[in-house]
Protein backbone atom coordinates (compact mmCIF):
# COMPACT_ATOMS: atom_id res chain seq x y z
CA UNK A 1 0.00 0.00 0.00
CA UNK A 2 1.78 3.49 -1.18
CA UNK A 3 0.94 6.76 0.51
CA UNK A 4 2.30 8.66 -2.72
CA UNK A 5 -0.68 10.79 -2.65
CA UNK A 6 -0.09 12.43 0.84
CA UNK A 7 3.28 13.41 -0.10
CA UNK A 8 2.18 17.06 -1.25
CA UNK A 9 0.14 17.38 2.00
CA UNK A 10 3.31 16.29 4.23
CA UNK A 11 5.72 18.56 2.95
CA UNK A 12 3.54 21.02 3.86
CA UNK A 13 3.36 20.63 6.98
CA UNK A 14 -0.06 20.60 7.34
CA UNK A 15 -2.41 18.03 10.11
CA UNK A 16 -3.00 14.94 8.91
CA UNK A 17 -6.64 13.49 9.51
CA UNK A 18 -7.20 10.67 11.40
CA UNK A 19 -8.53 8.77 8.49
CA UNK A 20 -4.84 9.52 7.01
CA UNK A 21 -3.47 8.46 9.96
CA UNK A 22 -4.59 5.32 9.90
CA UNK A 23 -3.59 4.79 6.89
CA UNK A 24 0.15 5.25 7.41
CA UNK A 25 -0.35 3.22 10.53
CA UNK A 26 -1.53 0.37 7.93
CA UNK A 27 0.88 0.87 5.58
CA UNK A 28 3.43 -2.08 5.34
CA UNK A 29 5.67 0.41 3.03
CA UNK A 30 8.20 1.37 6.00
CA UNK A 31 10.16 3.78 3.09
CA UNK A 32 6.82 5.37 2.07
CA UNK A 33 5.92 5.94 5.61
CA UNK A 34 9.39 7.55 6.89
CA UNK A 35 8.79 9.60 3.27
CA UNK A 36 6.05 11.12 4.98
CA UNK A 37 7.67 11.63 8.15
CA UNK A 38 10.66 12.93 6.79
CA UNK A 39 9.17 15.49 4.57
CA UNK A 40 7.20 16.65 7.48
CA UNK A 41 9.87 17.06 10.03
CA UNK A 42 11.87 19.27 7.22
CA UNK A 43 8.69 21.40 6.21
CA UNK A 44 9.00 22.04 10.17
CA UNK A 45 12.59 21.89 10.88
CA UNK A 46 15.29 21.50 7.91
CA UNK A 47 17.88 19.53 8.92
CA UNK A 48 18.33 21.01 12.57
CA UNK A 49 17.29 17.97 14.96
CA UNK A 50 17.61 18.81 18.62
CA UNK A 51 19.01 16.88 21.70
CA UNK A 52 19.24 17.34 25.83
CA UNK A 53 21.39 16.42 28.29
CA UNK A 54 19.06 14.92 31.30
CA UNK A 55 20.68 14.66 34.57
CA UNK A 56 17.88 12.00 36.36
CA UNK A 57 17.09 12.65 39.69
CA UNK A 58 15.79 8.66 40.88
CA UNK A 59 16.50 8.79 44.68
CA UNK A 60 16.04 11.52 47.39
CA UNK A 61 19.00 12.73 47.50
CA UNK A 62 20.26 15.75 45.46
CA UNK A 63 22.78 15.17 42.36
CA UNK A 64 26.40 15.40 43.30
CA UNK A 65 27.71 15.65 40.03
CA UNK A 66 26.00 17.89 37.31
CA UNK A 67 27.69 16.83 34.25
CA UNK A 68 26.74 18.39 30.96
CA UNK A 69 23.16 18.64 32.10
CA UNK A 70 20.54 21.52 30.59
CA UNK A 71 17.97 20.28 32.84
CA UNK A 72 18.30 18.08 36.47
CA UNK A 73 14.89 15.72 36.29
CA UNK A 74 13.22 14.31 39.36
CA UNK A 75 11.62 11.06 38.63
CA UNK A 76 10.53 9.61 41.94
CA UNK A 77 7.04 9.36 43.19
CA UNK A 78 6.68 11.39 46.14
CA UNK A 79 4.58 10.28 49.55
CA UNK A 80 3.53 13.35 50.15
CA UNK A 81 3.33 17.69 49.26
CA UNK A 82 5.75 18.19 51.87
CA UNK A 83 8.40 15.37 50.31
CA UNK A 84 7.69 16.64 47.24
CA UNK A 85 8.66 20.47 47.90
CA UNK A 86 11.53 19.50 49.96
CA UNK A 87 12.93 17.27 47.26
CA UNK A 88 12.66 20.13 44.78
CA UNK A 89 14.05 22.28 46.47
CA UNK A 90 17.36 20.36 47.77
CA UNK A 91 17.66 19.74 43.78
CA UNK A 92 17.19 23.37 42.54
CA UNK A 93 19.92 24.20 45.10
CA UNK A 94 22.48 21.50 43.75
CA UNK A 95 21.27 22.19 40.16
CA UNK A 96 23.68 25.30 39.82
CA UNK A 97 21.19 27.35 37.93
CA UNK A 98 19.94 24.83 35.27
CA UNK A 99 16.43 23.90 35.30
CA UNK A 100 14.64 21.38 37.34
CA UNK A 101 11.70 19.30 36.61
CA UNK A 102 10.28 16.71 38.24
CA UNK A 103 7.26 14.18 38.79
CA UNK A 104 4.30 13.13 36.41
CA UNK A 105 1.22 14.90 36.43
CA UNK A 106 -0.70 11.52 38.08
CA UNK A 107 1.49 11.67 40.70
CA UNK A 108 0.56 15.28 41.58
CA UNK A 109 -2.94 14.54 40.83
CA UNK A 110 -3.26 12.02 43.50
CA UNK A 111 -1.79 14.25 45.95
CA UNK A 112 -4.38 16.69 44.98
CA UNK A 113 -6.75 13.76 45.62
CA UNK A 114 -8.09 14.67 42.20
CA UNK A 115 -9.13 18.22 42.73
CA UNK A 116 -7.85 20.87 40.00
CA UNK A 117 -7.97 23.56 42.29
CA UNK A 118 -5.88 22.11 44.83
CA UNK A 119 -3.95 20.56 41.85
CA UNK A 120 -3.25 24.51 40.57
CA UNK A 121 -2.25 25.08 44.44
CA UNK A 122 0.45 22.29 44.80
CA UNK A 123 1.91 23.70 41.65
CA UNK A 124 2.53 26.50 42.82
CA UNK A 125 3.81 25.41 45.98
CA UNK A 126 6.31 23.47 43.85
CA UNK A 127 6.95 26.43 41.88
CA UNK A 128 7.93 28.11 44.71
CA UNK A 129 10.30 25.24 45.90
CA UNK A 130 12.41 25.66 42.39
CA UNK A 131 10.33 23.36 40.04
CA UNK A 132 9.98 24.84 36.80
CA UNK A 133 8.17 22.13 34.88
CA UNK A 134 5.98 18.59 35.21
CA UNK A 135 8.36 16.57 33.95
CA UNK A 136 5.85 13.69 32.70
CA UNK A 137 2.15 14.44 31.26
CA UNK A 138 1.06 10.50 30.46
CA UNK A 139 -1.61 11.18 28.28
CA UNK A 140 -2.43 7.24 28.07
CA UNK A 141 -3.53 8.27 31.66
CA UNK A 142 -6.52 10.94 31.09
CA UNK A 143 -9.19 11.25 28.72
CA UNK A 144 -9.37 15.05 28.68
CA UNK A 145 -6.07 16.24 30.38
CA UNK A 146 -6.41 20.05 29.19
CA UNK A 147 -8.12 20.96 32.60
CA UNK A 148 -5.13 19.07 34.27
CA UNK A 149 -2.46 20.93 32.06
CA UNK A 150 -4.44 24.57 32.89
CA UNK A 151 -4.77 23.93 36.44
CA UNK A 152 -0.77 23.18 36.48
CA UNK A 153 -0.27 26.24 34.23
CA UNK A 154 -1.90 28.94 36.31
CA UNK A 155 0.08 27.38 39.19
CA UNK A 156 3.30 28.25 37.66
CA UNK A 157 4.74 25.23 36.41
CA UNK A 158 5.45 24.21 32.71
CA UNK A 159 4.10 21.43 30.99
CA UNK A 160 6.74 21.15 28.20
CA UNK A 161 5.73 17.93 26.65
CA UNK A 162 3.46 15.22 26.84
CA UNK A 163 4.37 11.26 27.32
CA UNK A 164 3.12 7.94 27.06
CA UNK A 165 3.19 5.40 29.99
CA UNK A 166 1.16 2.49 27.86
CA UNK A 167 0.04 1.95 24.39
CA UNK A 168 0.24 -1.02 22.75
CA UNK A 169 -1.88 -1.42 20.23
CA UNK A 170 -2.30 0.87 16.91
CA UNK A 171 -5.19 1.82 17.81
CA UNK A 172 -4.14 2.87 21.23
CA UNK A 173 -1.32 4.39 20.06
CA UNK A 174 -3.28 6.75 17.46
CA UNK A 175 -5.80 7.58 20.54
CA UNK A 176 -2.77 9.38 22.06
CA UNK A 177 -1.93 10.71 18.99
CA UNK A 178 -5.12 12.50 18.54
CA UNK A 179 -5.43 13.58 22.08
CA UNK A 180 -1.79 15.14 21.68
CA UNK A 181 -2.77 17.14 19.05
CA UNK A 182 -6.46 18.13 20.64
CA UNK A 183 -4.88 19.08 23.92
CA UNK A 184 -2.05 21.68 22.32
CA UNK A 185 -4.92 23.10 20.29
CA UNK A 186 -6.30 23.32 23.74
CA UNK A 187 -3.56 24.96 25.49
CA UNK A 188 -1.02 25.74 23.53
CA UNK A 189 1.18 24.50 26.31
CA UNK A 190 3.61 21.89 24.92
CA UNK A 191 6.89 22.13 23.39
CA UNK A 192 7.24 18.47 22.69
CA UNK A 193 5.53 14.87 22.26
CA UNK A 194 7.66 11.40 23.05
CA UNK A 195 4.88 9.07 21.60
CA UNK A 196 6.68 5.93 22.40
CA UNK A 197 5.88 4.17 25.14
CA UNK A 198 7.88 4.38 28.76
CA UNK A 199 6.73 1.03 29.59
CA UNK A 200 6.50 -2.34 27.61
CA UNK A 201 3.55 -4.54 27.77
CA UNK A 202 5.02 -7.74 28.36
CA UNK A 203 2.15 -10.11 26.92
CA UNK A 204 2.49 -7.68 23.50
CA UNK A 205 5.52 -5.94 23.44
CA UNK A 206 6.40 -3.41 20.45
CA UNK A 207 8.03 -3.72 17.56
CA UNK A 208 10.86 -1.26 15.64
CA UNK A 209 8.21 -1.35 12.95
CA UNK A 210 5.86 -0.42 15.35
CA UNK A 211 7.93 2.51 16.74
CA UNK A 212 8.81 3.84 13.56
CA UNK A 213 5.25 4.01 12.42
CA UNK A 214 4.00 5.98 15.45
CA UNK A 215 6.88 8.60 14.95
CA UNK A 216 6.02 8.98 11.46
CA UNK A 217 2.04 9.49 12.14
CA UNK A 218 2.99 12.14 15.38
CA UNK A 219 4.68 13.86 13.51
CA UNK A 220 2.45 14.46 10.34
CA UNK A 221 -0.84 14.66 13.16
CA UNK A 222 0.72 16.33 15.85
CA UNK A 223 1.62 19.51 13.41
CA UNK A 224 0.49 22.08 15.96
CA UNK A 225 3.46 20.65 18.60
CA UNK A 226 6.61 21.73 17.67
CA UNK A 227 8.89 18.48 18.22
CA UNK A 228 8.48 14.78 18.54
CA UNK A 229 10.69 13.20 20.81
CA UNK A 230 12.43 9.99 21.57
CA UNK A 231 14.13 9.04 24.83
CA UNK A 232 17.77 8.06 24.14
CA UNK A 233 18.16 6.17 27.19
CA UNK A 234 15.15 4.56 27.05
CA UNK A 235 15.00 3.34 22.90
CA UNK A 236 18.62 3.63 22.61
CA UNK A 237 21.04 5.11 20.06
CA UNK A 238 19.49 2.83 16.87
CA UNK A 239 15.70 3.49 17.52
CA UNK A 240 17.23 7.07 17.92
CA UNK A 241 18.73 7.24 15.18
CA UNK A 242 16.41 5.85 12.58
CA UNK A 243 13.41 7.61 14.12
CA UNK A 244 14.99 10.74 12.93
CA UNK A 245 14.62 9.55 9.50
CA UNK A 246 10.52 8.83 10.49
CA UNK A 247 9.75 12.69 11.61
CA UNK A 248 11.56 12.98 15.28
CA UNK A 249 13.45 15.99 15.56
CA UNK A 250 14.22 15.85 19.06
CA UNK A 251 16.62 13.43 21.21
CA UNK A 252 15.49 13.40 24.86
CA UNK A 253 17.38 12.32 27.79
CA UNK A 254 20.70 11.94 26.74
CA UNK A 255 23.00 11.40 29.49
CA UNK A 256 24.68 14.11 31.44
CA UNK A 257 27.68 12.27 32.61
CA UNK A 258 29.97 9.87 30.77
CA UNK A 259 29.76 6.99 33.33
CA UNK A 260 32.05 4.65 31.52
CA UNK A 261 35.12 7.15 31.36
CA UNK A 262 35.38 7.05 27.61
CA UNK A 263 36.81 11.07 27.37
CA UNK A 264 35.95 14.24 25.61
CA UNK A 265 35.82 12.13 22.06
CA UNK A 266 33.16 9.49 23.27
CA UNK A 267 31.15 11.97 25.64
CA UNK A 268 27.51 11.45 25.67
CA UNK A 269 27.59 15.09 23.85
CA UNK A 270 30.02 14.16 21.25
CA UNK A 271 28.42 10.38 20.64
CA UNK A 272 25.03 11.84 19.84
CA UNK A 273 26.20 14.82 18.59
CA UNK A 274 27.44 11.91 15.94
CA UNK A 275 24.46 9.94 15.96
CA UNK A 276 22.74 12.59 14.29
CA UNK A 277 24.82 13.62 11.88
CA UNK A 278 24.40 10.05 10.66
CA UNK A 279 21.44 10.55 9.98
CA UNK A 280 22.27 13.15 7.86
CA UNK A 281 20.84 16.22 9.99
CA UNK A 282 22.33 18.95 11.62
CA UNK A 283 22.94 18.22 15.70
CA UNK A 284 21.56 21.23 18.05
CA UNK A 285 21.85 20.95 22.08
CA UNK A 286 18.90 22.66 23.60
CA UNK A 287 17.77 23.80 27.14
CA UNK A 288 14.75 22.16 29.12
CA UNK A 289 12.71 24.83 28.00
CA UNK A 290 13.99 23.96 24.41
CA UNK A 291 15.60 27.06 23.58
CA UNK A 292 19.06 26.33 21.06
CA UNK A 293 22.58 26.61 23.37
CA UNK A 294 24.31 26.92 20.13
Amino acid sequence: MMLNDLESKAATGEAFTRSEAERVLACTDLVSVGTLGELARRARHGDVVTFAQVLIVDSHQAPSELGGASEVRITTKPASLAEACAQAREVSDAAGGRTVTGFSMTDLLELADGDHLRLAEIAGQLRDAGLTGVAFLPVDRFDEPAELVRAVLHGGLLVPRATVDRAGTAGERLACILRVAALQEDTGALQAFDPLPRFDEPESPSTGYDDVRTIAVARLVCANVRSIQVDWALYGPKLAQVAIAYGADDIDNVSAIDTLGLGQRRSPATDIARQITAAFATPVARNARFEHLS
